[in-house]
């Protein structure tokens, strides 16, 4: 049994509850959400089944009574409010909600409040519709981050929230019971006037465009369970998929680690092949310096004999000239005669020359065949034949470093999957992404058919107004009864985006208001809110910032959040389950400023990682009315202790 109280200083009117994760912060608002309305959240504000809200300490000793008390006042009127589970008879261990019998009862000013007037009485001064404004999961923060997201399907069903909160609802059901009137007045009105010939075709038309309507709406209902039943689905495997989200990853790191695997050992083959090829020619490397110098000498030969070759062609090609001279007694070049004297020169140079060829030696080597002997050695010199093993080695080392830290990764993520089944989360991971799919087709779906029950309201209107100019039709009490309805339908339509657009107005100031004493940023000059309720933040030049951190976006969050609260309900208790989240230290100093000025009560949810218990409250020291802390006494027990007085 736990009693905490609740600071009642309107001055100090603060309360923090110190307490590390998985100890029971949240436990401890869902014990006061559980006391007035019956229900308790988890994640994604799941609905936790009672059976699992049972103490697991108490439930091994065989104690199976769970109770929330809460008093409080309202409206000048002291409360006691009991909400009580206890096990039914015939049941032995419980296993589904249905096994409890839960006992509800009120008190006002100590007078006994009638069971059927209980909730009543509870949604005059906190409805649960609001209760998300002062029971506030930091949960609730990342939700309305998404409004700030255009066109977003989480964003759409918070504005289906805000609306709710603010009873816009109360006007759409009135436009809707009214619509059920019109079909109702619509259906006799053709039964009416099918029994005037003149008015025949107009009833048929208008009884087609009846059934039509009817089939539209079933179809949208029909979707609207279709699409609430596969996001519950959907949310319940996104809850599976986070908890095991470790193991998934890990086993996506084992099939890159085993990809890895392979290819080093493929990679290890290849190079282990180069070697061998490289080792068969190794021996070659040592002839290679031996080689080298014969190359050498026959390059030099090769040159030789080319000169040789060179020097004969010049020679003989000089004496066939000289020949040609001295028989002919003219130069062979220019035609001219030869003199005497240069005849004689001529002969004496062609003496010299023939006797110079006939001294020319021969070499013992033809030039094909120099150049077959060099082409061989070419053939046997291998470079770098060492250097190449050298480098494959050094890689082959690298590799097996690599392989020796990858075998003993995969040993791990074995051991870290070992008893999962990653089969089966991939298996779920495929059916929510199936769903994700499924859900966007049903929205397409629920879309058109919206639309079309639009498009026969409007052909029933027109046949409505076609059917007033026949007198038969005018006369007749069910037309009288279709144009009220039509007229009372257009004032709720009418009446709805009048209050809409009022609502978004007052959210705005006040979400403004609120926004301007967060920020750290002294430029903003707001905020602007759209249709949907996302929030832009405005600069000095009220221009549109686009570009914003997580922090701002958690502000302006808190701002909208702030505002809504101002507009839909009355000053009152707050309770902040870690809402500090990616803040950082100047905003969340200014939130502390704030809260406590805005709430009745306030009472904070943290751990350590949000707030120092030493420092981090000191600029809120004085308005600290209560600090309890939770601890740990094991695994399945916390115990809730008070540390200021």
């Amino acid at each position: 049994e736990t009693r905490i109280t609740f600071p009642q200083d309107n001055v100090r009117n603060v309360m923090v509850v110190f307490g590390d994760n998985m100890r029971g912060k949240t436990s401890l608002l869902n014990a006061v959400r559980w006391a007035f309305y019956g229900r308790a959240l988890g994640r994604h504000l799941r609905e936790i089944p009672l059976h699992d809200l049972h103490n697991r300490s108490a439930a091994i000793e065989n104690d199976w009574v769970m109770e929330c008390r809460i008093e409080f006042e309202a409206e000048g009127s002291r409360y006691d409010l009991r909400r009580r589970a206890t096990k039914r008879s015939m049941v032995a261990t419980p296993s589904r909600p249905e096994d409890f019998e839960v006992i509800t009862s009120l008190q006002k000013d100590g007078a006994v409040i009638s069971g059927h007037l209980f909730e009543s009485e509870i949604n005059r001064f906190v409805p649960e519709q609001i209760s998300r404004f002062f029971l506030f999961d930091g949960e609730l923060l990342q939700e309305y981050e998404s409004l700030l997201i255009e066109g977003s399907d989480q964003g759409k069903r918070i504005k289906e929230s805000i609306e709710q909160v603010l009873g816009v609802p109360t006007l759409i059901n009135g436009r809707d019971e009214i619509y059920t009137i019109l079909k109702s007045a619509q259906k006799s009105q053709s039964k009416d006037l099918a029994q005037f010939q003149i008015l025949k075709v107009q009833a048929e038309k208008q009884e087609k465009q009846q059934s039509l309507q009817d089939s539209y709406e079933r179809d949208l209902t029909a979707l609207k369970v279709k699409l609430e039943t596969s996001k519950n689905e959907r949310t319940r495997l996104d809850d599976d998929l986070e908890k095991v989200d470790a193991i998934h990853q890990a086993k996506l790191k084992l099939d890159s680690l085993n990809e890895r695997q392979t290819a080093i050992d493929s990679t290890q083959k290849n190079l282990s092949s180069e070697k061998f090829l490289l080792l068969k020619e190794a021996w070659k490397d040592l002839l290679t310096p031996r080689l080298s110098i014969k190359k050498e000498e026959f390059l030099v030969i090769q040159q030789e004999i080319t000169n040789d070759f060179d020097e004969k062609r010049k020679l003989h090609s000089r004496i066939a000239e000289l020949k040609k001279n001295v028989e002919t007694s003219s130069c062979a070049s220019c035609g001219q005669v030869l003199i005497d004297s240069r005849r004689e020169e001529a002969k004496l140079e062609l003496e010299h020359l023939e006797a110079q060829q006939l001294l020319k030696k021969e070499n013992s080597y033809s030039l094909t065949e120099i150049s077959n002997q060099i082409q061989e050695i070419n053939s046997l010199i291998r470079t770098n034949a060492a250097d190449a093993i050298k480098s494959i080695d050094a890689d082959l080392r690298k590799l097996g470093v690599e392989l020796t830290k990858v075998e003993n990764e995969i040993e791990e993520k074995t051991e870290e999957i070992r008893g999962s089944d990653p089969a089966e989360i991939a298996r779920k991971r495929t059916l929510r992404d199936n769903l994700l799919k499924e859900e966007a087709l049903i929205d397409r779906d629920i879309n058109d058919r919206v639309n079309k029950i639009e498009e026969t309201r409007k052909e029933l209107a027109i046949i409505a107004k076609a059917l007033e100019s026949y007198p038969e039709a005018k006369s007749s009490r069910s037309t009288a009864l279709v144009n009220l309805s039509t007229s009372l339908g257009n004032i709720f339509k009418d009446s709805i985006e009048h209050l809409r657009d009022n609502l978004r107005k007052h959210v705005e100031e006040k979400a403004s208001e609120t926004f301007l004493q967060l920020t750290t940023q002294k430029k903003y000059n707001g905020l602007q809110i759209n249709e949907n309720y996302g929030l832009t933040i405005l600069d000095d030049n009220n221009q549109a910032v686009n570009i914003r951190s997580a922090g701002a976006e958690q502000i302006v969050a808190l701002s909208l959040i702030d505002g809504l609260a101002r507009t839909g309900r009355a000053e009152g208790p707050v309770v902040m389950d870690t809402p500090f989240g990616r803040l950082d230290l100047k905003h969340r100093d200014n939130i502390l400023r704030h809260l406590p000025t805005t709430t009745s009560q306030l009472i904070l949810l943290v751990h350590d990682g949000e707030i120092n218990r030493d420092t981090g409250l000191a600029l809120i020291a004085s308005r600290i009315g209560a600090a309890y802390e939770i601890k740990e006494v094991n695994s399945r027990h916390s115990k809730i202790e008070k540390i200021i007085s």
